[in-house]
């Protein structure tokens, strides 16, 4: 039965004729512009990679749902720990590698958390109300964005001010959240935003933003014994915005914006495993974004945020994190105009990281805390400088190529490059497109990799990617189709190793074994009656010799109808497949570890949300998890079941 259902999930993926959500403006896909694969403003038709772009249309069409929740409805892309406990930890699975090889950007300078093992950024410390749009770029990428771009880019743009006046928004919705197991017994998660936006004749800006997130009623853990439940453990977030900008709509642009996001979160002691803990996480980010023209084909662009970023965690074996991070991306752009259809367009840029990491933990016997690191000799700097050219021939044949020499304080340098041709030609209103790529990436390893106490290792060198890829694309209007296949080899592997099983001695080392995944994504989209929206996609993943992929599913199918039911009116539908997983846990009574082998499942949700006529005001429902599937996203640990969620949004 499930083989049927992959089969026909698949069908209807390749059956439905996109690269992204459908937009809600009247402009053709191939027409809608991405920024991510080349730092210019390109048409999709003239973007050598499949971009996805999500919009704030996309984001008021699921008003509950998160920034985890809207990328797991994409190819290529699994988000572990979303679809669990709020407080529950998020793994970043794009095409079947890992957290360390995802960038994540804000407003184009990339954030991330040195404390964390692998130095990822936290979704949790941005609010979705925050967000104007999101690119993503799959596929190595450190040419363009450094280290750790090697499976995806994910760039998220905060909300623009609008071109005079004021906007403010205001939205509110309460919803369950409980496991299959629990009885829907009254509403256990708040969520409240409020946002502005502004800007005078003069041409400051100006934005403020406000969020507070309230969950309970799911404990982390799932008990053995299905008599028994856990006690809920509760999930608080805040985050906070302030933005300040200029923009005299000639040839400058200047922005800059501070924010301070934390969370409290309780959690468990492991899989099956009660416990009565907490984390405390908080980081504080100063950007600032500066464009000025100073010719009609030159462009100098400054992309820089700070960050301070502090874990505390207070179980049996507390400890302390605290991190700092800057991060400068300086570039020039320019445009040669060759011909009156062809042109080349040029970035040379220079990128700037500096990370410092300390950490504390009270050693046995002891009440106070002791310094395991500090940030005097716990840092690296990385100095990047770096090319990129796109040439368009105006008639359909286009190349984007560059090379970046990473220098890291702790290595020797490294050279990466990428190479991206594609084609495209025009048969009436149809629109075919080929395209390839050809790129490497390198992975640094994390401070807690090197440094940690009693797991890092100091002599670990650097992982190596590289990326093969092609696919090709059909367009019409608002229909598109697209298949895509990639193949990525890891050398030189950063693992967690248990070196000495008797004494429970494990360290962070380099792995001699090489690792080549592939895969096949396969996206589309269209427009029926001008009322029904529908998306589907289906990915394909696999690594090398390996069977199954440890909460990466082999096949995964996503598909959504939106449908306009009455005029401001739309229901969503939306269904998502995720196959048979392996996974593994530290069992406490036998001291090892097990391995296990999650059994595929499917869920279905429905959204709908009404606009009134008169006033900008929107009502939202919406119910996951409808057919209350019983699933295990990681062994051991809670998922929700049926839930439900009600809002509303107020605009002036």
């Amino acid at each position: 039965m499930k083989k049927q259902i992959i089969a026909l999930s698949a069908m209807i993926a390749v059956a439905v004729s996109g690269n992204a959500q459908v937009d809600s403006t009247a402009t053709k896909l191939d027409q809608v512009i991405v920024t991510a694969s080349s730092k210019f403003d390109l048409q999709r038709k003239d973007s050598g990679k499949p971009v996805i772009k999500i919009t704030r249309a996309d984001i008021e069409a699921q008003r509950a749902a998160n920034i985890a929740d809207l990328l797991n409805q994409y190819a290529g892309i699994e988000i572990n720990g979303s679809r669990s406990n709020a407080g529950q930890n998020q793994s970043y699975f794009v095409r079947g590698g890992n957290s360390r090889q995802v960038a994540f950007l804000i407003d184009g300078a990339q954030v991330n958390d040195p404390s964390n093992i692998n130095g990822e950024f936290d979704l949790r410390l941005v609010d979705i109300d925050q967000i104007e749009e999101i690119e993503i770029l799959k596929g190595a990428a450190s040419t363009l964005y450094g280290a750790n771009a090697s499976t995806a880019v994910i760039n998220i743009k905060l909300r623009k001010a609008p071109e005079s006046g004021v906007r403010v928004s205001v939205a509110s919705f309460i919803g369950t959240n409980k496991s299959r197991e629990q009885a829907n017994n009254g509403p256990d998660e708040y969520n409240n935003s409020v946002q502005l936006q502004g800007s005078t004749k003069s041409g400051f800006t100006y934005g403020a933003g406000l969020n507070h997130q309230s969950t309970n009623g799911l404990s982390a853990a799932e008990s053995a014994d299905d008599n028994v439940q856990f006690e809920a453990d509760e999930f608080n977030r805040i985050n906070l915005i302030g933005r300040v900008g200029y923009d005299n709509n000639k040839n400058l642009k200047v922005s800059s914006y501070l924010s301070f996001d934390e969370y409290v979160a309780e959690f468990d002691n492991g899989a099956f495993t009660d416990g009565d803990n907490e984390t405390y996480s908080r980081q504080v980010r100063w950007g600032t974004n500066a464009n000025w023209k100073y010719s009609d084909k030159g462009e100098i662009v400054y992309n820089g945020v700070t960050t301070a970023t502090r874990r505390d965690t207070r179980s049996g074996f507390p400890s302390l994190y605290n991190a700092n991070g800057i991060s400068i991306d300086l570039y020039n752009k320019y445009t040669f105009q060759l011909t009156e259809e062809s042109s080349l367009k040029t970035i040379l840029g220079f990128n700037f990281k500096n990370e410092t990491y300390e950490d504390f933990s009270i050693p046995f016997g002891s009440t106070e805390f002791a310094q395991n690191a500090d940030k005097d000799n716990v840092n690296f700097q990385i100095y990047d400088p770096y090319f990129n050219v796109v040439y368009l021939s105006g008639t359909g044949f286009n190349v984007n190529a560059g090379a970046r020499y990473n220098s890291h304080s702790n290595y020797d340098g490294k050279l990466v490059y990428n190479i991206n041709p594609s084609y495209r030609f025009n048969l009436g209103e149809n629109t075919l497109k080929a395209y390839a790529s050809y790129s490497t990436a390198y992975i640094t390893p994390s401070l807690f990799q090197l440094y940690a106490n009693g797991f890092g290792n100091e002599e670990l060198e650097p992982e190596e990617n590289k990326t093969l890829e092609a696919g090709i694309s059909w367009s019409k209007n608002s229909s598109s189709l697209g298949v895509t296949v990639f193949q990525r080899e890891e050398d030189n592997l950063v693992q967690f190793v248990t070196v000495d099983p008797v004494n429970f001695i494990s360290q962070y080392q380099n792995v001699e074994e090489e690792l080549t995944a592939r895969g096949v994504e396969v996206m589309g989209q269209t427009v029926l009656f001008d009322k029904v929206n529908l998306t589907a996609n289906y990915t394909f993943t696999e690594r090398e010799n390996v069977p199954q992929l440890r909460r990466i599913p082999k096949h995964k199918v996503n598909a959504s109808a939106r449908v306009e039911v009455l005029k401001r009116a739309f229901l969503t539908a939306r269904y998502q497949y995720n196959h048979q997983r392996a996974d593994a846990f530290f069992d406490l009574n036998t001291f090892s570890t097990q391995n296990v082998e999650l059994k595929s499942y499917q869920l279905v949700d429905l959204d709908a949300t009404y606009k009134l006529n008169s006033k900008d005001v929107t009502f939202f429902a919406g119910v996951s998890n409808l057919l209350d599937e019983d699933y295990q996203e990681a062994v051991g640990f809670q998922t929700r079941g049926r839930t439900y969620k009600v809002g509303v949004r107020l605009g002036f």
